[in-house]
């Protein structure tokens, strides 16, 4: 279930350091036609690179679906989702 326009959805992505992971990552992305808000990607001190992708109204199959994906590619370590309700929907009365 999806609340357009009142959910953020979080991928958060520990991989080996590797110059093409986060390009893999985005692609599954991109071949969902799935739109980011916004990517972040850094090394860590202990040198993996930590990724997070942040989403707007992705549904639930869609949000597993794509974690499972992630999971797959042979660089990721672990890989995590976290769905926030940004503000309540207004129900009508």
């Amino acid at each position: 279930m999806v609340l357009r326009g009142n959910t953020r959805t979080r991928f958060s992505v520990m991989a080996d350091y590797d110059p093409n992971t986060l390009s893999r990552v985005l692609e599954l992305f991109s071949i969902r036609g799935q739109d980011c808000d916004s990517v972040s990607a850094r090394k860590t001190e202990e040198g993996f690179q930590w990724i997070e992708l942040d989403c707007s109204d992705v549904d639930d199959h869609s949000a597993s679906v794509l974690l499972n994906k992630v999971r797959q590619i042979i660089t990721v370590k672990s890989a995590r989702i976290e769905t926030l309700v940004l503000r309540a929907a207004k129900l009508a009365a």
